[in-house]
């Protein structure tokens, strides 16, 4: 394996600890979903920590997507994203 392709798999664990600890998330939260604006009103500190940990989780991923997995698959196929935009980078992926 060359060392991009270890940077890339070491990449991919840690995408996948991140999402098991999303989907970690989705379950203990699944019952206020979805969330009215009573409900809203109405949670506890720990409601409202959990929610928040579940946007953190969410945001966590797919940064890691953005900036380490599909940089690493595209340096692995030799493709020059430099002078891409965003849309031609979302096109892309």
């Amino acid at each position: 394996m060359t060392k991009e392709q270890l940077i890339l798999q070491s990449s991919l664990e840690a995408c996948r600890q991140r999402t098991e600890k999303l989907r970690y998330s989705i379950e203990k939260n699944a019952y206020l979903i979805p969330i009215t604006l009573a409900q809203l009103a109405a949670f506890n500190q720990s409601q409202e920590e959990s929610v928040y940990a579940l946007i953190l989780r969410y945001s966590q991923c797919v940064t890691m997507i953005q900036e380490q997995l599909f940089r690493g698959i595209t340096f692995l196929e030799q493709e020059d994203i430099s002078d891409k935009s965003n849309r031609d980078k979302t096109l892309l992926m």
